[in-house]
């Protein structure tokens, strides 16, 4: 292994990353978040045990590993505490071994309240954390770092002024009654800042000084980056490689040795709104949704699904400069005659082989597909790459030779020994 990895997802977000990270973390000594924020939901499943991340690392979950939450992400700490509790609760030890970064930006109860406003009135299908409005405020200068919370004073001088600006949003522009009061500020910020303040430090240092191996763990995936995504229909960050350096506050030059791995499905999933080229409906969707469980880890909302797309999964490859690919779902595949996989869009008679940044041309284009021979044995669980079914394996070699960069890994099924390297 590498001394730096940098694991993302190559699609829309629900790859499989946190399954991926849990059993690669284990080689490393320090497991890295550093965009998005309670939005994001990563399931682990060790020993029967389900555990679902939506803040912390997910390396975190080995004992020896040293977990940060670096300055990118916007931390709700309620929800955090309330996820430490959880996963101790099930004999996991955490705070120890946790750092938070003093320039994190904290997601304040008001932001959740214009969440709400902003997708009722035009929504792009969040899950409503605050996550949006949180790093809106942080761009408009008028966020609250997690250092803020160590100087009463300052807390309360910006709290009060948010409070205001909210309210006139609220009021004015939405007409709704606005209802948030100090007492909720108490409950939701303060009380589990006292738990974990012993934990917040200047995590960029703490990296730079590091000498150990470390594993960075992107959240959503490369189509939801908001700047190279499907644009409005993104995530708040940049969800791709692209985050790595101003999510960390370090160097591009620190990445500069990094292996970096995108996480893709054997088929594509997306949730919430924005355009879905391979979607597909009805009775083909149904089956391949209960085939692949694919329901939200965060919201528990059914995940439209497609077939796979290669001209979007170059693009994360490009994006990203992967060096290669995880795969993982290929055994939802199992038992289908015929597989369809996307290698260019139609619009308007015109060929597009590479990604379009215009939503008119995503939102109307018409996949172009090449169907391939599916197999009838199965892959599920699958450790030993002699038993892949020779279609199975012909499947996986049509994906390295569109996108060109290897596939390294197969996930086969949803615990840590369902796997094997390519």
């Amino acid at each position: 292994m590498p001394k730096k990895l940098v694991i993302l997802g190559a699609q829309w977000g629900d790859e499989g990353k946190g399954k991926i990270v849990d059993l690669l973390s284990e080689k490393f000594d320090v497991s890295v978040r550093y965009q998005g924020g309670s939005n994001a939901g990563h399931t682990v499943v060790i020993d029967g045990v389900k555990y679902i991340m939506h803040l912390l690392p997910t390396g975190i979950l080995h004992p020896h590993n040293i977990g940060v939450i670096a300055q990118g992400m916007v931390v709700d700490l309620k929800a955090l505490k309330e996820e430490i509790e959880d996963i101790e609760a099930k004999g996991n030890k955490i705070p120890h071994k946790l750092y938070i970064s003093d320039r994190a930006h904290v997601v304040m109860p008001y932001h959740k309240l214009l969440d709400k406003l902003f997708e009722k009135k035009n929504g792009v299908g969040t899950t409503l954390r605050g996550i949006g409005p949180a790093y809106m405020f942080k761009f408009m200068r008028k966020g609250i770092r997690m250092v803020d919370l160590f100087d009463q004073r300052m807390f309360e001088k910006k709290v009060e002024e948010n409070i205001e600006f909210v309210k006139d949003i609220a009021e004015k522009v939405f007409g709704e009654r606005f209802e948030i009061d100090t007492r909720y500020i108490e409950e939701e910020v303060i009380k589990p800042f006292e738990f974990l303040k012993d934990r917040i430090i200047d995590t960029a240092k703490f990296l730079r000084e590091n000498s150990k191996s470390v594993i960075f763990e992107g959240a959503q995936g490369t189509l939801l980056d908001i700047d190279m995504g499907t644009y409005p229909y993104v995530t708040s960050s940049n969800s791709s490689a692209l985050g790595l350096a101003n999510g960390t506050g370090l160097s591009p030059k620190y990445f500069k040795d990094a292996q970096i791995y995108g996480v893709a499905k054997a088929y594509l999933t997306r949730v919430g709104g924005g355009p879905f080229p391979t979607e597909v409906h009805g009775e083909e969707a149904e089956k391949l949704r209960e085939k692949g469980g694919e329901y939200g880890a965060t919201t528990g909302r059914p995940r439209r699904v497609g077939w796979l797309d290669l001209v979007a999964l170059k693009h994360a490859v490009d994006v990203n400069a992967l060096d290669g690919i995880i795969l993982t779902k290929l055994d939802v595949l199992d038992g289908y005659p015929e597989i369809k996989v996307c290698v260019a869009y139609e619009y308007n008679g015109k060929i597009y082989k590479d990604f379009p940044a215009s939503l008119e041309v995503l939102e109307n284009c018409k996949p172009v597909y090449e169907t391939l021979p599916g197999w009838k044995g199965s892959t599920k669980g699958l450790t030993d790459i002699s038993k892949l079914p020779p279609n199975a394996r012909r499947y996986l070699e049509f994906i390295e030779n569109y996108i060109g960069v290897p596939i390294v890994m197969l996930s086969t099924g949803p615990q840590r020994h369902e796997y094997l390297f390519l």
